[in-house]
């Protein structure tokens, strides 16, 4: 029986995972920002989602949804499914990444969104995938943005110290980290 992780790669489109290198860059009209590195390590499984790049874009993410409502379609730029290939006794994270160049304004709404459209794609390989276990499911939101620093220390060893995001819907714990570092992925998952 599969675990979570491959039954959501079973269910998901393969030009909405891209291959390789867990590299986030924002796509905006000009943006220099180096990219964001997220480093894989051996033992972990990882599925990366980029929502905007689907085929046919948002507008055939979401179809039944109007694009002249303000910010009902807007969506955060990554969501990874990460968990350790030690089984589904292990929680399964979901790192929903918005990438902000300057102005973090209206990332929790994007955050938000990918993490209903998570939800959604997590719902779906279960109801489809008949699973040994279903793991614990942790949600995480990332603003990645210019003017912080990376955190000192081992990131290795240490973890994300999460709060609360105040400007979201849910009580979902969230981080601000710097553009153009590397991460260590189980650095977030905590």
């Amino acid at each position: 029986m599969p675990t979570l992780l491959q039954a959501i790669r079973a269910i998901l489109h393969p030009e909405v995972i891209p291959g390789g290198l867990l590299r986030l860059k924002e796509k905006s009209h000009g943006n220099a920002a180096k990219p964001i590195l997220l480093q894989k390590q051996r033992g972990q499984d990882v599925v990366l989602l980029k929502p905007d790049q689907c085929a046919g874009g948002l507008d055939r993410l979401f179809p039944l949804f109007r694009p002249d409502v303000a910010g009902l379609r807007a969506m955060c730029d990554y969501i990874v499914f990460c968990q350790e290939n030690a089984g589904d006794d292990k929680p399964l994270f979901v790192l929903l990444c918005e990438l902000k160049s300057q102005n973090t304004t209206g990332a929790a709404r994007q955050i938000e969104n990918g993490r209903l459209l998570a939800d959604y794609i997590l719902e779906t390989a279960n109801l489809h995938h008949q699973m040994t276990k279903r793991p614990t499911i942790e949600r995480r939101g990332l603003v990645f943005t210019t003017g912080r620093k990376v955190p000192m220390g081992n990131l290795y060893r240490e973890r994300c110290v999460y709060t609360e995001m105040v400007e979201g819907f849910t009580k979902m714990l969230g981080a601000y980290y710097p553009y153009g570092a590397s991460y260590p992925i189980e650095h977030f998952c905590s």
